[in-house]
């Protein structure tokens, strides 16, 4: 696709310039045709009146003194004027019978000879061209050259502003990458680089966003736990049995260990490298896999169901999606969960749904951004950090699809994940790094 696009430009270029100089050329060869033909019937009126002229003080003048008449003549008109005997003219074929006959010489001037028989020879005029014709036909040149620095400042101009624009533009993001560089709409031979830049500052802002929030959310997440473990061993300084304390360090220390594989696994699903493992799996059996590990509250149900057909996908990392969409249903169901993976006519859908509160519809976008809870509480009982459906939209992106947000017939929510039957993703056989199943 790059390559098409840079090929395009290239093409746009070549076309522009070799199409700019032919039109140009075209032009200007009609204009120098149009001028040869109305400079040609004055240059034969000037020829004549010229000819007339001084075979009329030739045959003024005795036939010994018709040479120095012509050398007086070319001094008074400016170009050779000659009297040639009829023995110093040798006709080709029946030129003989033409009055005039008009010749060039090897800088492209014009030699005129007319036969008189008043003189009994011939008169030589030229080389020579009217001062006029002479004058207007020197500026041809400088027309041509001038033309094309005009068709090349033409289609440069646009190219220097859409240059300064995006350096201008990439001067204000390295100020402030808050500030979106909305560059596509105001550029033309460009756009797509623009584009390209556009969406470049956009991720680049986002990644950098996400650092902060990251660094933010992560001071909150191991504060609480590392609060608990000192609140803990302060009772134990003041305690002897000091069994149940231990174990609530412990299960403190297990729970920080999860926060950091929780975060290396959404690292990782976030790193540009990233590629999935392709393969064409059951949908009955991946589904039946992928609920056997899930720890249901007590008085919840799990119901299941999916066909007994080939789904396209990564199975570990949709198993992965699966897993958190599970424990985020049992975390708010009241009695019922349900998981169902279906094929459509144009793409698969995997719908986890429950019977609890369900998400507002303000929040549903605001769900699958990293470290985001409806419940701003850190207490143990909650659980979570905030990155299981941040994980399971990332991998809903990675096949090329998205996860969204609904309302479950059940009550509660319903969270589908959905990506085309079309996306092959990479080459058939090519595998990813395996990642770590677990939220």
């Amino acid at each position: 696709m790059k390559l098409l696009r840079r090929g395009r430009l290239l093409f746009r270029t070549y076309l522009i310039i070799v199409g700019g100089l032919v039109l140009t050329a075209a032009v200007l060869d009609y204009g120098f045709g149009q001028l040869q033909a109305r400079r040609a019937p004055l240059r034969d009126a000037w020829a004549e009146a010229t000819l007339d002229l001084v075979e009329a003080r030739l045959a003024a003048a005795e036939a010994d003194e018709r040479a120095l008449v012509a050398r007086e003549l070319t001094a008074e008109l400016g170009f050779p004027v000659r009297f040639l005997t009829a023995g110093a003219v040798v006709h080709a074929g029946d030129a003989t019978s033409a009055s005039t006959e008009e010749f060039f010489d090897d800088e492209g001037r014009s030699i005129y000879l007319r036969s008189s028989e008043t003189l009994g020879g011939s008169i030589q005029v030229g080389p020579a061209s009217p001062a006029e014709e002479r004058g207007l036909l020197a500026f041809v040149p400088q027309l041509f050259y001038a033309a094309i620095f005009v068709l090349v400042a033409v289609w440069l101009w646009p190219l220097i502003r859409d240059v300064d624009l995006l350096t201008s533009a990439a001067h204000d993001f390295a100020s402030d990458y808050r500030q979106p560089m909305a560059t596509r709409d105001k550029t033309g031979p460009l756009r797509d680089l623009a584009a390209s830049f556009d969406h470049m500052a956009a991720r680049i802002a986002s990644l950098i966003q996400g650092q902060k929030d990251l660094t933010s959310a992560l001071s909150h997440e191991i504060r609480t736990p590392l609060a608990r473990i000192k609140f803990a061993m302060a009772v134990i300084a003041s305690k002897t049995p000091i069994a149940e304390e231990l174990g609530s360090i412990e299960q403190d220390v297990r729970e920080i260990d999860r926060l950091i594989a929780t975060m290396l696994e959404f690292a990782r699903l976030d790193h540009p490298d990233t590629a999935l493992d392709w393969q064409e799996v059951p949908a009955d059996e991946w589904l039946e896999e992928a609920c056997g590990r899930t720890l249901l509250r007590e008085g919840q149900s799990l119901s299941q169901q999916a066909p007994a057909q080939a789904v396209r996908m990564d199975p570990g990392r949709m198993a992965l999606a699966a897993s958190n969409l599970l424990v985020n249903a049992c975390r708010y169901a009241q009695r019922q969960v349900s998981i169902a993976l279906t094929v459509g006519e144009r793409d698969y859908s995997l719908a986890v749904e429950d019977d609890g509160p369900g998400i507002p519809e303000a929040d549903r976008e605001k769900v699958f951004k990293a470290f985001a809870r409806l419940d701003d509480s850190r207490s143990r009982g909650t659980g979570g950090y905030g990155l299981g459906l941040a994980i399971v939209a990332r991998v809903a992106a990675l096949h090329g699809g998205a996860a969204r947000v609904e309302t479950s017939p059940l009550g509660g929510a319903r969270i589908v994940v959905a990506w085309p039957r079309s996306n092959g993703g990479p080459e058939r056989g090519e595998r990813s790094v395996e990642a770590k199943s677990g939220s």
